[in-house]
């Protein structure tokens, strides 16, 4: 505390020599003059720190004394203002720096979103700027629960949404339904499941409707699969009334796939030398300027651009980059059978590997590969066993009269 008050008075070193030293100190402490950090020197001086007030009372004790008193430092708030007077424009700038954080501290600086899978950052970005938020508006000018509100209503899949302020970030949280089940309901129209592709039924597991077919039977293309209009009977076996229903089943068909494919054994291709260039470039605006690389026939640019954000969303209309240029020389190149027949294999395999990801399994491969003098060429099928079923109306019958007595 003692330290703080002696900043904001001031306080000054000084060095006093000749004369009557001690009888200086004894009459300082004899009219209360505070004496602080006395040191004596090897030539018999004394350096000493007096306050600010203090100081200017020694006057009348350095006359009866004799001694000199020689300033040596001035610290304090006083001598600080004093020479921040005479640079008026640090002082302003302090000012200036001040009142230019206060305002942008009332601000919106970030919006940052989370817990949104289904619609993007960006998009959501994009409709909140359409609606008037925006990276630097006005924190007074935000209304949370309207902004929250907006988003539910462009949104319907979100199931609830909060808006907040955080210093200068607006943070909006969403979190999304399942829907999954309700477009499933709003699907439940009645409907037929007809085959897509040709081929022996292998496997049917039925949830609703009626199967037309059993597995070990072949079916076609447009084939009625599973039946959305059930018959309800009586004991005598007669259809006594028809409803429908949204047919569903998992159906599975065992059908063999062609497939062909050439490689020539001579091609050519583009062959990446050891030799590089690099260069910049700086994006402000409209305005474009580059450096360093020169774009050339024969040699590929690989740009790389880096944006400049003040905050996780808020971009600044400046960017650098990297350019690095390649040189490609084009060769003719000659594949050998063996080298020939184990890329074709390879391309068999990365294409039996995408059927795969599309839920096909493969039970045989009867794809030959064979080599002329010219071109490598894979022919054959494919046993494949893959899910079918496309949705198609049911046909809606005319529901049987109902028998009486009298009409038998």
């Amino acid at each position: 505390m003692e330290k703080i008050l002696c900043f904001l008075n001031g306080y000054v070193e000084v060095l006093i020599c000749g004369g009557q030293t001690e009888r200086f100190f004894n009459l300082c402490i004899a009219r209360g003059i505070v004496v602080r950090n006395l040191r004596q020197n090897k030539d018999k001086s004394f350096t000493c720190i007096f306050s600010v007030s203090h100081f200017f009372l020694l006057g009348p004790i350095r006359r009866k004394t004799k001694v000199r008193i020689h300033i040596l430092e001035k610290q304090g708030l006083p001598f600080w203002v004093e020479k921040g007077v005479k640079r008026k424009a640090f002082f302003l700038g302090i000012f200036l720096c001040g009142m230019l954080l206060l305002m942008l501290s009332g601000r919106i600086w970030n919006i940052h979103i989370e817990g949104n899978r289904a619609n993007s950052t960006p998009e959501i970005l994009k409709f909140l700027e359409d609606q008037g938020v925006s990276h630097g508006m006005k924190k007074k000018s935000l209304n949370c629960s309207a902004i929250a509100a907006s988003i539910r209503e462009e949104y319907p899949q979100t199931a609830w949404v909060s808006a907040r302020t955080e210093g200068t970030r607006l943070v909006i949280t969403v979190k999304e339904g399942d829907f999954q089940n309700k477009k499933k309901k709003e699907k439940a129209e009645p409907c037929n499941l007809t085959a897509t592709e040709s081929g022996t039924v292998v496997k049917i597991i039925t949830r609703a409707g009626v199967p037309r077919i059993r597995p070990g039977e072949t079916c076609k293309t447009g084939d009625v699969l599973i039946s959305g209009c059930l018959e309800l009977k009586n004991d005598s076996q007669e259809v006594t009334r028809y409803e429908y229903v949204h047919a569903d089943a998992d159906i599975y068909i065992k059908r063999k796939l062609s497939y062909y494919a050439e490689l020539p054994l001579e091609y050519e291709a583009e062959i990446r030398e050891n030799i590089q260039e690099t260069g910049g470039f700086l994006k402000i605006g409209k305005l474009y300027l580059e450096w360093g690389a020169e774009h050339k026939k024969g040699w590929h640019t690989l740009t790389e651009e880096l944006p400049v954000k003040l905050t996780e969303n808020f971009r600044l209309p400046v960017s650098t980059g990297r350019i690095t240029m390649n040189r490609y020389q084009k060769k003719k190149i000659i594949r050998t059978e063996q080298e020939a027949k184990t890329e074709a294999f390879c391309i068999l395999q990365d294409y039996e590997e995408k059927l795969m990801e599309k839920g096909v399994q493969i039970s045989a491969n009867n794809v030959k590969i064979d080599v002329d003098h010219r071109t490598c060429i894979s022919r054959g099928n494919l046993e494949i066993i893959e899910k079918i079923g496309k949705e198609t109306p049911v046909e809606i019958l005319e529901q049987p009269k109902e028998r009486t007595t009298e009409n038998g």
